[in-house]
């Protein structure tokens, strides 16, 4: 990629009921004290149940969809997703942005809308639906808003009820501040803020649900809420999700409602999963809602990660721990599940195993996730400052279906031997089956599709340079079908033997077949044209893909 504008690097600022571990035994201190109707021009989405038992968005096929993608957050969203960094999002076969909007921006002052910066991010949807990427727009908070030195909720939505705030140097111990624990108490409970919060949503979903490319709607970043009288910080956190927080994505999805019926409405938790705590959020009575936390190692986060690189130096138990607790929400209300946020700083002694067992848990759990941060530069960035890939974090560049034409069992991808394998069960699924494969990344020489242990020559599309988005489709005879794909100059061999998706992978090449980190694929004839000695034989047949986004 060539040279492109430097976005400027920072540290992550955010908040959270996760981060505050670090300062526990403060917080275990009591603290006193519409527009007109739209719908999306795609047929309406539903949901399928996989036969693994996790739910997925579906589209109008029946396919059960996963995306994957990275999050845009800078000063001004829109300075952070200009065309450079979604080329390179797309260039790596992504197909989410999750994108935020400050409601300070939106209305600076009430009931007057910023119309150049509703442009702006106009704008940047629209980039992204000529790229093939969807997008969640996410309401952000960080530390509340800039009264208190953050940005997020404005100054006129913001009611500290007079009480003081002093900026400790440190925006998790802000969150405790009197005056931002009662803004956070009146966000949930002054009917005047509700109103406004409501109608503001309202305001944005008719903006852009005309868009075909907006899945849905990021109703609160990282919430956090008020610690009363009497309470510690867990007793607090089960009433504010239970009570406060389930009660506001209610109106909230009530409200957007009125102008937008078919996106999907996405909610998050505080971040106490990634302690083994399960939340305690409510149900939210909509036909399309999708679980949507975060994963963050507090460890990592308050940068006292053992950096030996000695595969001890983090701790096994987080991963499962996490995934434990997260998955009580999805075991209680049948809804699909992404992770909305997850990063690390890189390059960083010893990370890289910890990020290949976050994507390893993440495809045992989820349907889908967001990495933080979708920038050029440093830190949290996901691309180096010329848009190339960075050491460590480039491991999120691998295969994946985004939509899978049955009911999804199993989906590894095993980066020592560049194998994904793919298993579903027949159901009323229609259409093919559609992998992203970055190939000048991870198949220079060329790759092969397996169908049920049999070779077949895919129908392939490059939507972007250097990534193949190859088609199959495999006939539905009521049984449970395996896709291999692996490179060419390898020996096929995951068609019949599952892969123990519970180990951790290796990282860091160990195959005699590493791919190297640059060269060119192999030509479009080398994967698919047909060939008399490697004609189809499975009953797969290679179908032209379906537009992504049309209308």
């Amino acid at each position: 990629m060539a040279a492109s504008p430097t976005l400027q690097p920072h540290r992550r600022r955010r908040a959270g009921l996760l981060a505050l571990v670090g300062i526990a035994l403060l917080a275990l201190a009591p603290v006193h004290p519409a527009g007109a109707q739209t719908t999306h021009s795609w047929d309406a989405f539903e949901q399928v149940t996989g036969a693994n038992g996790r739910e997925y968005i579906a589209d109008s096929q029946g396919r059960a969809l996963q995306l994957r993608g990275v999050n845009i957050k800078t000063g001004d969203p829109a300075d952070g997703a200009r065309d450079e960094v979604l080329d390179a999002i797309a260039a790596r076969g992504f197909n989410l942005l999750r994108l935020s909007v400050f409601w300070e921006q939106v209305e600076p002052e009430q009931g007057e809308y910023d119309q150049a910066y509703l442009d702006d991010i106009d704008a940047v949807i629209t980039s992204a639906e000529q790229r093939g990427i969807w997008v969640v727009v996410s309401f952000h908070q960080d530390t509340f808003g800039s009264a208190f030195g953050g940005h997020g909720i404005p100054p006129w939505a913001t009611k500290d009820d007079g009480l003081p705030f002093e900026d400790t140097g440190s925006f998790l111990t802000n969150y405790l501040q009197p005056g931002v624990q009662a803004a956070w108490e009146n966000l949930y409970e002054d009917p005047d803020i509700r109103a406004a919060q409501a109608a503001t949503w309202t305001h944005v979903a008719a903006e852009y649900s005309d868009h075909p490319n907006v899945i849905g709607y990021d109703l609160l970043n990282e919430p956090f809420g008020k610690i009363r009288e009497g309470e510690d910080l867990f007793t607090a956190a089960k009433r504010v999700e239970s009570v406060q927080l389930t009660a506001m994505y209610q109106r909230l999805t009530d409200a957007i409602r009125t102008v937008d019926e078919q996106g999907w409405m996405f909610i998050e938790a505080p971040n106490l999963a990634s302690l083994g705590i399960a939340t305690s959020l409510g149900r939210v009575n909509d036909e399309r809602v999708v679980f949507f936390p975060h994963m963050y190692n507090t460890d990592i986060e308050l940068e006292i990660y053992n950096g030996s690189g000695d595969p001890s130096g983090y701790n096994p138990a987080f991963f499962e721990n996490w995934a434990n607790a997260i998955t009580t929400y999805t075991d209680s209300y049948k809804v699909p599940m992404m992770v909305g946020e997850w990063g690390v700083p890189t390059p960083y002694p010893g990370i890289d195993r910890y990020i290949a067992q976050v994507l390893e848990t993440m495809e045992a759990t989820t349907s889908g996730w967001a990495q933080f941060n979708g920038c050029f530069g440093e830190g949290y960035c996901t691309f180096g400052p010329d848009g190339e890939d960075r050491v460590q974090i480039d491991q999120i560049v691998q295969p994946y279906a985004q939509a899978i034409a049955g009911l999804p069992d199993n989906h590894h991808y095993d980066p020592a031997t560049r194998t994904l394998r793919i298993t579903y069960a027949d159901g009323d699924a229609t259409g093919a089956t559609e992998i992203a494969v970055p190939a000048t990344k991870l198949y220079p020489k060329g790759w092969r599709l397996d169908v049920d242990g049999t070779k077949v020559e895919p129908s392939t599309e490059q939507p972007a340079p250097g990534v193949d988005l190859i088609s199959v489709e495999v006939p539905n005879n009521g049984t449970t079908h395996t896709l291999c794909l692996t490179p060419t100059e390898a020996p096929q061999s995951c068609a019949t033997a599952p892969v123990d998706a519970g180990s951790p992978p290796p990282v860091g090449p160990s195959s005699p077949n590493d791919p190297p980190s640059s060269g060119n694929n192999a030509s479009p004839s080398e994967n698919n044209a047909p060939s008399s000695e490697n004609q189809p034989t499975s009953g797969a047949i290679a179908k032209p893909l379906s537009p992504r986004f049309t209308g």
